[in-house]
């Protein structure tokens, strides 16, 4: 597996990607993503900021996740046990052929060696309540949850969790 910044030129192969994630999870019964969120406009300024990063399996995109130090306003009431700066995963999505196949265990393990590279002791992720799927690979990932908020207008809660990094 190899994983990379994503270029430019990428965007549309991304965001057909991102497509067929988004219909696999409405699927499985997981409405967490939408045709409001996330959007291609998200996509294309994570890739601009250079913090969209492209898992290529047998040389075919099989997934990305946006990997930086942003964090939603509503993280900050949570009673969070790491410090700021954190690494944040976000916009984590796995092209469904290539699903169980490690692309998501492989973007966690490069997101913790980026910011065991930067220096950063945290890292922080949430995914939406019904997606049990992520939440299973996080909490292998070796994450603890922390609490719960509301996003992008979803009727149910969105699970944070939190993982401490010696440096």
């Amino acid at each position: 597996m190899t994983i990379r910044p994503a270029r430019r030129e990428e965007l549309e192969e991304i965001w057909a990607m991102v497509g067929r994630a988004v219909a696999h999870m409405n699927q499985l019964g997981n409405p967490q993503w939408g045709e409001d969120y996330p959007t291609r406009d998200f996509y294309a300024g994570d890739m601009n900021r250079g913090e969209l990063y492209a898992a290529f399996l047998g040389g075919k995109l099989a997934g990305v996740a946006c990997i930086n130090t942003s964090e939603s306003p509503e993280y900050d009431p949570l009673p969070w046990t790491t410090s700021r700066p954190a690494v944040v995963i976000h916009r984590m999505a796995i092209d469904p052929t290539f699903q169980r196949h490690g692309v998501g265990s492989a973007l966690f393990a490069f997101a913790e060696e980026e910011a065991r590279r930067r220096g950063i002791a945290a890292m922080r992720i949430d995914t939406y309540s019904l997606n049990d799927r992520m939440q299973a690979l996080i909490r292998k990932m070796g994450f603890s949850k922390v609490g719960e908020i509301h996003l992008h207008g979803r009727p149910l809660t969105y699970p944070c969790f939190e993982k401490s990094l010696a440096i």
